[in-house]
Order: structure tokens, then C-alpha cells, then sequence
């Protein structure tokens, strides 16, 4: 097992890099960028009304005691696409992105404990915006706001199940996330067209930040009769401050092709200090109906007015979100017939963002949805996921920017069975 944890931390790590500008949203201007989830593809695809599931094939990442339910090693990986449509008041623009969401390894520890290790992108940051200006003494010139990098998260936790009978079964779990990264913003004062002599000036303000929380999860699951089950799941994760490094660089400067020739350095800081990290609830129910149904529903909320930036208040809304998904397997023996071992999902979701303008909370709706193909000839439960998500977010773009999206999910979740003869050791050479 310890092998098993190198492989996956070693397998893990080149994609930190990757998890960096992930998205050309406007809106990931505001905060520490655009939250971004660390649910994979199959429960992407049921909106991720997954806060009471526990599943032995897959990986609940938003919900710790999950890992009490795993049954065999299970690995996963996922790639996002996304497509965003902005529109704004003046113009409308298509951009694109793609990263690896996250990848995670879990294993049982016995018949009542599971754990379960994980690394992906917590938060994206990517925009280049350009507002013309125009002044009576200066004439025409841009103000060129620019963002990039974005915070990762890599989670430990460990699940057990204090209560496990025929009829009920408790679950808890704790977690705890290491977060790293930076945002780099800039603000540019250029481009004067009617007086040449003006320089331009530019602001660098770049944020490192590495440090430690947690998070706690329960689910409780009771059968009603025969096989059908219902379950109740919560995660909270408190508020934590977590350790920052903020530089700014201020200076005037002429541009010269790709790289700025610097006249005069106006300022120079680096200041310790923390990030005021928000707390989040998460609340969910699902019933399960003869392993061939499963119906979720999700509300959660992340207090997002209090997230501090080096004691900065930033001026943000608490989100709140609602969601609702299906799962459908005729047969769930992976060796069953293919298109009667195949998980069909859907799901919808609707979203008070954090962003709020003048008083206005935008809000984001979405609808998903998605496949499971399982790996043929094995007795793993192991399956291809896929997921299409298709929403918008903001207003009517005559006002507001209005975003337009569509992400696509490509997931594997891997999880041998014990008759396949993974992980045993050769006994020739």
C-alpha cells in the first residue's frame, strides 16, 4: 500500500503546474478566483448532489465519512473542458480551456475505516480585460486589467463507520487540505495615444499562500425495506485563516515588443499575513432503490463574505446552491450485458453566485448530463466516465457580462477487484 501511495503522489504531482490558468472568466477577477469543485465526472454529471453518497466504486471527495463505504483500492482521474460565451454590453467573445480537474486514490483499511488522498485546483484565475478612457488633459488611454495563476488543494482524510448492521449504518469522517498556490493581478495605465510623452505605469500584486484546514462529514443511511435505503449526508468545513505572502510592484515604463522597459520603480512591499478562508455547510439526501436507482439532492452555502485577503475585506456575497441528480443501472455486475451495466445520470442545479453588483446577486443555473461505461471482462466495477454540463451565469449581458457555458467531463474511476490479480506480487521472474 505504501507503493501504491508513492505511485499516486508521484503520478500527482506534475499536475500541479497544470492546475494553473484554467479559465478565461471575467468574473474570476473578484476574490481569489473562481471556485472550482473537486468532484469528479460521475457525480459531475448528477449536478454533484453527492454530499449523502457513499459509493464502494467512487470517490466522494466532498464528503469524508464516504470513505468508510470503500471496498477495494480505487484510483481516478479527471479532465475538464470548457467552453464560455461572454457577453457583454459591447462585443461577444468564445474562449476555451482545458486542465486536469484532480486526481485522487482511496483504499479500504478493514471492514469500518477507508481513506483516501486527492490533489486538483481549489480556486482559477484567468482574464485580461482592456477599458478604453478618454480625458480631456490625457486624451485617449486603456486601463488593461490582467490575472492569471489560481490556489490547489491536496486533501487527506480518513472515514469509519462506528454502526454498520443490516438496517443502518453510520459514517464520519475528517479531512484535512493543504492549500498552495498564487494569484498574480495586474493594472495597466497605458497605451496614451494623443500625448507620447505620458509613460505608463502598471501594478503587480502577486499572493502566495500555503497552509492547513479542515473539514468533517457525516452520513447516516437506514433501509426502509428490501433494498431500498435512504441516506442523509452533512460536511462542514469552519472558517481558517491560512498563512500569505503579498508582494506589490509599482512602476512607469515604456512598452518595448513583449517586456516593459521600466523608467522608475514608484513601489516595492512584501507583507506577511493570512487569508480569512470562508466556511462552507453541505447538506444532502439520496434514496437508493434496488442498486438500480439512486436519487440525490444537495444544498450547500459558503459564507464568502467573510473571506479576508491580508486583512482586506473583499466585498462578496454568501452563495448558496441547490441541486438535484439521478443515477440508472439496469445491472450493476460490470459483466452484465453492456448496455444494461452502462449508469445513466442527470441532474439540475441553481446558484446564488458570490458575485453580487449593486445590490444584484448574479445567479448561475445548469443542467447536466452523463454516462458510465464499465471496463468489460473484469469483475472490477471500474468505468469510463463521461458528463456535459450546459448553463449560464450573470444577466442578459446588456448590463452585466453574461457567461454562457459548456463543460465537459472525462473521467476513470478504477477500483480492482480482488479476484483480478492486482497489486500481487510475481512469483517468477
Amino acid at each position: 500500500m505504501n507503493k501504491l501511495l508513492i505511485a499516486f503522489l508521484t503520478f500527482s504531482l506534475p499536475f500541479i503546474a497544470l492546475a494553473q490558468n484554467t479559465t478565461s472568466s471575467p468574473y474570476s477577477f473578484y476574490g481569489i478566483g473562481d471556485p472550482n469543485s473537486n468532484s469528479f465526472a460521475n457525480y459531475k454529471a448528477m449536478s454533484e448532489s453527492q454530499t449523502a453518497l457513499s459509493d464502494p466504486a467512487y470517490l466522494n471527495l466532498k464528503n469524508s465519512a464516504s470513505f468508510a463505504g470503500l471496498r477495494h483500492p480505487t484510483f481516478a482521474v479527471d479532465f475538464n473542458f470548457n467552453w464560455l460565451q461572454v457577453e457583454t454590453p459591447g462585443s461577444s467573445q468564445n474562449v476555451s480551456s482545458q486542465y486536469i480537474n484532480g486526481v485522487a486514490f482511496g483504499f479500504p483499511m478493514g471492514k469500518r475505516f477507508g481513506a483516501a488522498f486527492s490533489m486538483g485546483p481549489y480556486s482559477k484565475i484567468g482574464y485580461d480585460i482592456t477599458a478604453p478612457q478618454t480625458s480631456p488633459i490625457l486624451g485617449d488611454y486603456d486601463f488593461t486589467y490582467t490575472g492569471e495563476g489560481g490556489f490547489n488543494r491536496a486533501t487527506g482524510g480518513i472515514g469509519g463507520m462506528p454502526i454498520m448492521n443490516e438496517k443502518n449504518q453510520l459514517m464520519l469522517g475528517v479531512q484535512l487540505s493543504y492549500y498552495f498556490g498564487f494569484s498574480q493581478t495586474s493594472r495597466a495605465v497605458t497605451n496614451f495615444v494623443d500625448n507620447a510623452n505620458v509613460t505608463s505605469s502598471k501594478m503587480i500584486n502577486r499572493t502566495n499562500m500555503k497552509d492547513v484546514a479542515f473539514d468533517f462529514g457525516v452520513i447516516y443511511k437506514r433501509k426502509l425495506y428490501k433494498e431500498t435505503w435512504i441516506s442523509a449526508g452533512i460536511n462542514y468545513t469552519p472558517s481558517s485563516n491560512i498563512f500569505a505572502t503579498n508582494q506589490q510592484l509599482s512602476y512607469t515604463y515604456r512598452p518595448s515588443g513583449l517586456s516593459d522597459l521600466i523608467i522608475d520603480t514608484v513601489l516595492e512591499k512584501t507583507e506577511d499575513g493570512g487569508i480569512q478562508m470562508p466556511s462552507s455547510l453541505n447538506g444532502g439526501l439520496a434514496f437508493y432503490f434496488d442498486d438500480n436507482w439512486i436519487i440525490s439532492f444537495d444544498y450547500s452555502s459558503t459564507a464568502w463574505t467573510e473571506l479576508e485577503l491580508i486583512s482586506t475585506p473583499v466585498d462578496l456575497s454568501d452563495m448558496s446552491r441547490f441541486a438535484a441528480g439521478f443515477q440508472y443501472v439496469a445491472n450493476t455486475d460490470a459483466v452484465a450485458k453492456f448496455f444494461q451495466s452502462i449508469r445513466y445520470r442527470g441532474g439540475f442545479a441553481y446558484e446564488n453566485t458570490r458575485l453580487n453588483f449593486g445590490g444584484n446577486q448574479l445567479t448561475q443555473v445548469s443542467g447536466t448530463a452523463g454516462i458510465g461505461i464499465p471496463l468489460q471482462k473484469t469483475k472490477m466495477q471500474s468505468t469510463f466516465n463521461f458528463g456535459i454540463e450546459i448553463g449560464s451565469r450573470g444577466q442578459d449581458g446588456k448590463t452585466l457580462v453574461k457567461e454562457n457555458f459548456t463543460n465537459l467531463y472525462i473521467g476513470l474511476s478504477m477500483n480492482p477487484h480482488k479476484f483480478d490479480g492486482w497489486f500481487k506480487r510475481s512469483k517468477y521472474n
